[in-house]
Parts: structure tokens; sequence; C-alpha cells
């Protein structure tokens, strides 16, 4: 029996997955739900168990160690695609227009800046597509 010499990050990560799966099968299965299921979840949950059990005889003891501490360190996060990054935040439209409203109103309002182009608070109402506060296109939009 030839033993797997080794086992990449991605590799090792999906042998938790089939681990999780396995479990997740179980689960669904114990559920009235899905009764109608519960054979073909059982099996699958066989059929991972057994490609799982098979992997595992042929994989070097320290791949195996290394497995178990991934696992031991690992949590599963499921995230919607709609859900925003860690540098982003969602905030309600109203909102953002009256924090919009007061930038302007304590920033813009008797602004005499030359280098109205520079203005840091022009770029971000820029950047977030903030409606101007008057149509120009010789001095800063947001000027009042």
């Amino acid at each position: 029996m030839d033993t797997i010499p080794y086992l990449n990050r991605d590799q090792q990560e999906q042998l938790l997955l089939l681990t999780l799966n396995i479990v997740t099968f179980e689960e669904l299965a114990g559920h009235d739900k899905f009764k109608f299921a519960k054979g073909d979840l059982l099996r699958a949950r066989s059929f991972g168990k057994r490609a799982y059990d098979a992997i595992k005889k042929r994989l070097d003891q320290k791949d195996l160690k290394k497995v178990d501490k991934l696992a031991g360190q690992s949590k599963l996060v499921i995230k919607s695609k709609a859900a925003p990054e860690k540098d982003q935040a969602i905030i309600d439209v109203t909102l953002l227009q009256d924090l919009t409203a007061y930038a302007i109103g304590n920033n813009c309002r008797g602004c005499e800046r030359h280098d109205w182009k520079k203005c840091y608070l022009r770029a971000l109402l820029m950047d977030i597509w903030c409606p101007p506060a008057q149509e120009t296109k010789t001095d800063c939009q947001y000027r009042q």
C-alpha cells in the first residue's frame, strides 16, 4: 500500500471539509424534514466515511497530525457574497444622506478654497456618489 507523501494546505482543508460533510449528512438524515432523502444521506455519509478512512490509512502520520492541528485551529464560516468585507460596512442610505448633509453644511458652506480639486471631503463625496449641491464645471459642486 502506497503512502501519500505530502498534503499541501489546500488538500488539508479539503480533507477537513470531507469530515464536515460526513457529519452534515448524518445530521440531516436525523431530521424528520429530510426523511424523504434519509437513505441517500446515509449512503453519502457511508461513502464519505469510507473514502476518508482509505485516505487516512495511506496518510503519513505527520500529515495526519497536521490535519488534526488544522482542525483544532480552524473555524468554518459561511458568509453571504453580499456581506461586506472586513473593511466595509452596511449603512442605511438615509443615514448616509444625513451624514453628507452635515459634512457639506459644516465644511462647504462659505468655503473659499482655491484648490478645491484637492479637497479630501469633495473626493469622499464623489466616491460615494453623493449628488452635487450645484451643477458647475468651474467650481466645487459641493460649495455653498
